[in-house]
């Protein structure tokens, strides 16, 4: 378990735009059009399709999307036990864009353009196709490729390199507040991506410290040592637990939870990695409104055993609930004293005596085996050693009292056998 420290960064105000002041202050500068007078309204932008009703909107079934590439692909990330698969949705895009989010009020997966004249807002429905909706009144140009929705369906895009976080109205596609943290200007973070929980957006920096920006307060607090440094972060999202996945863009997925999110003092597990496919441009977005799953473990294992002998744990992960499991993760801190673990369950691995693994979907009624072996370690007196397994389900889990389970061990020293 890793505690991060904190730097609380200066208080700020949250300046609130008016609906005028929107779409005046930098309307027409991302175009080769001259800008409006000072306080004039603009002219509507090109007719855009009317808003579809919600079914048209992406799978928020447990769903994890992912973008990168030049031409830039919509992919759905398909988890599976020690891997995740990139499934194309719909075709590439003319354009780039990165900053994308799913909207929880119409469920359209949003992103902004770059790389052209205009950061447009682009809309993604459930097929991959997608809309350029147009330019975003009061967005200064920039390169925006960190993005996010909160609850509330208020769009988050941080310019890079500015600690300017805009937020975003997508109906009227116009900015509504503007977020300033200077902390994050520094361009040697390399905060490549946000994700919302618990009223704070979540990210990373190159050197593996996850940062929390509190929107209320304007202001972002670092914790280091969590993640791997050295390497970007470019997509952030959600579990529908409340977990923060990480895609390193060399090709990994890593999954941490957070107790005490909201505290001075949070503290961070990383529970699993994944492989990934390698990626330039790569942003990451979620949608798990649709999704829970009550998973449940039970390990077994001998209720004595003798010094040096072979220890054999039987670690079942079940689905419980009514609905399916869009995957999950489990992590068991194998006793000191059982020596050299092993497991031949794929998308298991054991290091540092922590056995981690990942699994895919899993259908209400089935259930899952993990399977881990060592050797009783010498001891002088009879010695019992406890153990305990713990699952974290992709989704939202309704019981979580049954999310882990504890076994114990008695080992004899052999000459009392």
């Amino acid at each position: 378990m890793i505690r991060g420290t904190n730097a609380n960064g200066g208080k700020r105000r949250l300046r609130t735009l008016s609906a005028l002041g929107a779409v005046g202050i930098v309307a027409g500068l991302a175009s080769s059009l001259p800008a409006s007078p000072a306080g004039a309204v603009p002219a509507p932008a090109a007719a855009v399709a009317q808003q579809r009703p919600d079914r048209d909107g992406v799978a928020c079934d447990g769903q994890v999307y992912v973008s990168f590439g030049d031409p830039d692909q919509l992919y759905t990330a398909d988890r599976g036990p020690g891997t995740v698969q990139f499934t194309p949705l719909g075709d590439p895009t003319p354009f780039l864009y990165n900053a994308i989010g799913v909207n929880p009020h119409d469920r359209y997966l949003y992103g902004t353009t770059f790389g052209n004249a205009n950061n447009d807002l682009v809309r993604f429905d459930r097929n991959g196709d997608f809309t350029n909706l147009g330019a975003i009144a009061g967005l200064p140009p920039a390169l925006y490729i960190s993005g996010t929705f909160d609850d509330e369906g208020n769009y988050y895009v941080l310019a890079d390199n500015t600690g300017q976080i805009y937020r975003i109205d997508v109906t009227s596609r116009s900015v509504t507040g503007v977020i300033d943290v200077p902390e994050l200007a520094d361009p040697e973070l390399d905060v490549f991506d946000i994700a919302f929980r618990d009223g704070f957006l979540w990210g990373s920096t190159d050197d593996g410290a996850i940062t929390r920006i509190d929107i209320a307060n304007e202001s972002v607090d670092f914790f280091p040592g969590v993640l791997p440094g050295g390497e970007d972060f470019g997509g952030v999202f959600t579990y529908g637990n409340g977990d923060l996945g990480f895609f390193r863009n060399s090709g990994q997925l890593i999954r941490v939870h957070v107790k005490n999110a909201t505290g001075s003092n949070p503290w961070f597990t990383v529970l699993s990695t994944q492989t990934t496919t390698p990626a330039t441009n790569l942003d990451a977005t979620s949608c798990f409104l649709d999704s829970s799953a009550d998973l449940a473990v039970h390990k077994h294992g001998p209720k004595s055993v003798e010094a040096g002998s072979e220890v054999s744990y039987r670690i079942t992960v079940k689905n419980l609930g009514k609905h399916d499991s869009s995957g999950w993760s489990l992590i068991d801190d194998i006793p000191a004293k059982i020596l050299t673990p092993t497991t031949p369950t794929e998308g298991c691995e054991i290091t540092d005596g922590i056995l981690s693994c990942t699994g895919g979907p899993l259908p209400k009624g089935d259930r899952v085996e993990v399977e881990v072996t060592g050797t009783a370690a010498n001891v002088s007196k009879p010695t019992t050693v406890k153990n305990t397994a713990r699952v974290f389900g992709d989704d939202a889990d309704p019981n979580k009292e049954n999310n882990k389970d504890t076994t114990a061990t008695r080992i004899t020293p052999k000459d009392d056998a």
